[in-house]
């Protein structure tokens, strides 16, 4: 069954929503609150949602929304992208894309409105939200253009009229086609939490495809602001862990975009968090490192 390639406004496109969540069970309702206010378009969603061992009651939000999910139960410790590769597995048939949101999103009224005119003008790309930070306009999240050779060295690109080519990006709000996820693969399910995004965008443009942000903001989110526990040796736990900088994930991502070149980009980033840790640990120094 291929699928439909009519995206004009007039059509109901049939997007199947890929999300993760794990015990932030009111963060999660407001995202569906936001989600079912902003819902103003001809498409039709269903949810396949990971629920990686949740006990606060997330369940029960999931439940309680109006329209289909499929959850698909994870061990607790998937982080986000083992629980996006998971819901992504449990697809069934061939909708006409997928749409990735994190659960933290709240998003805009017009954020459907906004990815429909995408998809009218851009059928044959991946589209990327923009996501700004909820206490300020500050963009936090979208696409990015690669700077050089590093894979990165890159740029967060922002723009409120124009759709913006780039050639990666956070996987906050991602809307990919289905004859593009096909052709792409699934999300590398290597990766526990960090890079898994980045270096699907990576596959996107080694592909063939593009990918555009959207040109209106489509809602707020969380930063990742640091807090940083006390103790040397808690803090290089932190920095290594699979939020953070897992050394795997770091191999794994480097040798797959750097080709042979992975030797001589991995052993800083490898000893980056040591590195930050030290500046931290340092009164004199602890300015040099933004949260």
């Amino acid at each position: 069954m291929r699928p439909s390639t009519d995206l004009s406004a007039d059509a109901r496109a049939r997007i199947v929503v890929l999300m993760a969540c794990h015990n932030r069970a009111s963060i999660t309702q407001e995202f569906f609150a936001s989600f079912i206010e902003s819902n103003r378009t001809p498409f039709t969603f269903e949810f396949i949602v990971c629920d990686d061992g949740s006990t606060d009651g997330t369940s029960t939000v999931l439940e309680s929304q109006p329209f289909p999910i499929k959850v698909v139960q994870g061990t607790g410790n998937l982080f986000w992208a083992k629980s996006m590769a998971l819901a992504e597995a449990a697809i069934e048939s061939c909708p006409d894309g997928v749409l990735w949101v994190n659960d933290d999103l709240k998003l805009n009224r017009d954020a459907f409105e906004t990815l429909l005119d995408g998809m009218v003008t851009h059928q044959n790309s991946v589209l990327i939200g923009q996501v700004v930070a909820q206490d300020s306009e500050e963009i936090i999240y979208g696409g990015y253009r690669r700077l050089g050779r590093h894979p990165l060295r890159v740029q967060l690109v922002s723009d409120s009229e124009a759709y913006l080519n780039v050639d990666t990006f956070n996987g906050n709000f991602v809307y990919i086609p289905t004859h593009i996820r096909l052709a792409v693969g699934p999300i590398d399910s290597f990766y526990q939490h960090a890079y898994a995004d980045i270096d699907y965008g990576y596959r996107v443009t080694k592909a063939g495809y593009s990918i555009f942000t959207l040109p209106k903001v489509i809602g707020t989110g969380f930063g990742n602001k640091i807090t940083w526990p006390k103790g040397f040796r808690k803090k290089i736990a932190q920095q290594t862990s699979a939020k953070f900088n897992p050394t795997a994930s770091q191999i794994h991502f480097f040798r797959n975009h750097t080709g042979r070149l992975w030797l001589l980009f991995l052993p800083f980033y490898l000893i980056r968090p040591f590195l930050k840790v030290l500046l931290v640990n340092s009164r004199k120094l602890s300015f040099l490192v933004k949260d």
